[in-house]
């Protein structure tokens, strides 16, 4: 099953004891999933293909920005403004000609849930809940493990969910998505490179041994790393009784957020009076927009806010807005909307000259 050259490539894993040509063909004939090429998905993506698994789908909706480039390593400064899977593609394809590989640049979603159905193995390296989430109810619904990770400033968390189809879901750790801004991603948060590359590796890792039929203790575990003092922790993940019965969930969304685009067009028109910027004043002299009410985050002023007129609520990328607007709400402000994606967004969707930082 494994031709010469195959076994030549392979040599150094194929000398482990504990590893023989039975599980390198069992790589040789698995088909991965990959969702998302960003800071998970560019660590994940060359150790599958150089371990020799055999088929792999990449799916990222993303192109590379200049911001990537500090922890997504597969791609270069010329490479900006290019799609995220055709790149990694092209880079499986250039690293190992064995590995047969396609590139999805579109949003995994309901649209293209089934493709879940075709692979033996799903690997989250997304950074949002809602696709997390989306990925865990498609994972249980046809019966595939996915290996999930997670990272947030100084640590990360690891875990195969979902394991032979019988294991711990997703849900059955967290049962409901939070609410959109209620945890801050890397943008807001910051995050230094080499953290989604180790928690990518160990994805990786995790991969190898489900798809050659090896034990890990992530299969029914949580694993959480601190990487200030290098201390790792698990903790016992037990399947829901209803853990089938928890997927889909029918929601009620309440429509809290507009577009930059959708903004700017009711500002104009006048059915929005005002923009309530809460970002740092630093940030402000990078990027702003007219007429707009600066005030930080961490020192609102009530007050000076309007209540009668109606307005939006702008950041960096839209994650401490949402977190003033619920405050504010709770004040009993209900003339507000956040601006998804904040002034990045507002860059790219409406005004061009205004700097991306």
């Amino acid at each position: 099953m494994l031709t010469h050259e195959e076994t030549n490539r392979y040599q150094k894993q194929l000398a482990i004891p504990e590893w023989d040509a039975a599980k390198q063909v069992r790589l040789k004939n698995a088909y991965v999933l990959v969702i998302g090429a960003g800071g998970l998905g560019v660590a994940v993506i060359p150790y599958l293909a150089a371990a020799g698994v055999g088929q792999l789908t990449i799916v990222d909706h993303d192109d590379v920005e200049l911001s990537n480039l500090g922890r997504q390593t597969i791609y270069r400064t010329d490479q900006v403004g290019q799609s995220k899977a055709l790149l990694a593609k092209a880079f499986v394809e250039s690293l190992n000609p064995h590995v047969s590989v396609e590139a999805i640049a579109a949003k995994f979603s309901l649209e293209n849930h089934t493709l879940v159905n075709d692979v033996d193995l799903v690997i989250d390296c997304t950074d949002n809940f809602e696709t997390r989430y989306l990925i865990n109810d498609s994972c249980v619904k046809f019966g595939k493990a996915f290996v999930y990770a997670a990272i947030h400033t100084w640590e990360g968390q690891l875990a195969v969910c979902n394991a032979f189809g019988t294991g711990p879901t997703y849900r059955c750790l967290f049962p409901e998505e939070p609410s959109a801004g209620e945890i801050p991603n890397c943008d807001e948060a910051g995050v230094l490179g080499f953290l989604p590359g180790m928690l990518g590796l160990m994805q990786a890792k995790e991969a190898i041994f489900y798809l050659s039929g090896m034990d890990s203790p992530a299969q029914n575990q949580l694993l959480r790393w601190d990487v200030r003092s290098m201390r790792m922790q698990l903790f016992r993940m037990e399947r829901s009784a209803n853990a089938v019965e928890q997927i889909f969930p029918t929601k009620h969304v309440e429509v809290i957020e507009i577009s930059a685009l959708e903004a700017s067009t009711r500002l104009q028109t006048g059915d929005i009076q005002f923009i309530l910027d809460v970002r740092e004043p630093f940030e402000w002299d990078l990027a702003s927009l007219p007429s707009s009410i600066q005030m930080p985050m961490n020192s609102l002023q009530i007050g000076l806010i309007p209540r009668e007129a109606k307005g939006v609520v702008l950041c960096h990328h839209g994650m401490r807005s949402m977190y003033v607007l619920k405050h504010l709400q709770a004040q009993g402000f209900s003339n507000l909307l956040n601006v998804a994606g904040g002034i990045d967004a507002w860059s790219r969707e409406v005004d061009k000259s205004i700097p991306r930082y």
